[in-house]
């Protein structure tokens, strides 16, 4: 598989093509510290299909997410 590159911490310094980048879900459920059922399931909104099974987010929706509340 194919190394990508770690996801910044901020948006500062991004360019809009770089912004606009789609990452799969597990990815950018990894990012914020949930688990992917999770994040399908609170940020449905954000998620893209690309084709039948593939789910994408964009880089600035899995960065600009607020931090998942701490439920232990």
């Amino acid at each position: 598989m194919k190394k990508r590159p770690a996801l910044p911490t901020n948006i500062a310094g991004l360019t809009p093509l770089e912004l606009a980048r789609k990452i799969p879900v597990r990815e950018a459920a990894a990012f914020n510290s949930v688990h992917v059922e999770t994040f399908k399931k609170r940020y449905k909104h954000l998620i893209r299909k690309s084709g039948e099974r593939r789910l994408f987010v964009t880089v600035h929706d899995a960065i600009m997410l607020p931090e998942a509340p701490d439920t232990s």
